[in-house]
């Protein structure tokens, strides 16, 4: 695209995406369940973890700052949250940490978990059980401990394993491919129950953000999870500043299904929905 032309589009997308208003499926409620495991899709990366006695809130990102936005709609709104034990944060970039919904949610009791360097920021909000981690140090939140491990992205990241009720979790975040920090991974927790594994294969001004589906295919045989919700995906923004995988969910599930021998169930959840596991 000549120079030109591709600064008035990127001018007109910014316009229009001024306007930018996500939009949430309010009718939507929380259903408790009394499986030992439920996780529920809000959007993109953001979910509720439910370890039944500890429901743990993943990344939360309800203000959109455009031209980015989601492409989807939001699965649950802020007011229909479930009663939370605490709130996990990846990283500092906007759809990871949102700091206009942490401010105006009434509950600042809760813990909150994040990569070591965002604690003032988070405790600016009016939260004061702030725990800073760096890879392979430990906290807790209600019943579930929490152990932050290696992440590779743009800025300082944490992926965490939450071990609850004789189950193990695995949250990537929006972590790059690179084998050794799988491998460190499946290491310390050969068993894995289930991982969240991002897909979106999301490029920004060029720059790779995330794995794509064949890249979430090969951690998958490193990390070797009962089951996996491919995640991390539906950001949207200008075209030729945001490129996604088509179907990237649709996409993992079919290479994984494809792999030789064992492998994962994938569970693909839209936006919104939940899925309840027992052990």
């Amino acid at each position: 695209m000549p120079r030109r032309a591709l600064l008035r589009w990127l001018l007109l997308s910014a316009l229009v995406s001024a306007c930018y208003q996500p939009t949430v499926a309010r009718q939507r409620s929380y259903h408790p369940s009394d499986a030992d495991l439920s996780v529920t899709r809000i959007v993109h990366a953001s979910a509720v973890i439910d370890f039944r006695e500890t429901r743990i809130l993943l990344d939360p990102w309800y203000s959109p700052s455009p031209p980015l936005g989601q492409s989807e709609n939001i699965g649950l709104s802020v007011d229909k949250l479930p009663p939370l034990r605490g709130i996990l944060i990846t990283h500092q970039h906007d759809d990871h940490f949102d700091p206009q919904m942490l401010r105006d949610y009434p509950d600042k009791s809760l813990r909150v978990i994040a990569r070591r360097g965002l604690g003032d920021r988070i405790r600016a909000l009016g939260y004061q059980d702030v725990i800073e981690l760096e890879d392979w140090e430990r906290s807790q939140i209600g019943s579930v401990i929490v152990t932050a491990v290696p992440a590779r992205h743009g800025v300082p990241e944490n992926g965490y394993v939450l071990q609850g009720n004789s189950l193990t979790v695995y949250v990537a975040g929006d972590t790059l491919f690179q084998k050794k920090p799988f491998r460190d991974i499946a290491e310390r927790f050969p068993v894995i129950d289930l991982a969240l594994l991002p897909v979106g294969g999301i490029r920004a001004f060029g720059r790779r953000l995330d794995m794509n589906p064949g890249e979430a295919a090969r951690a998958c045989k490193i990390l070797k999870p009962a089951f996996v919700i491919p995640y991390h995906y539906g950001l949207t923004g200008p075209f030729a500043v945001v490129i996604n995988t088509s179907s990237p969910a649709q996409a993992f599930k079919q290479v994984v299904e494809q792999m030789e021998g064992p492998h994962p169930h994938v569970v693909i959840l839209d936006a919104g929905e939940s899925w309840h596991h027992y052990r």
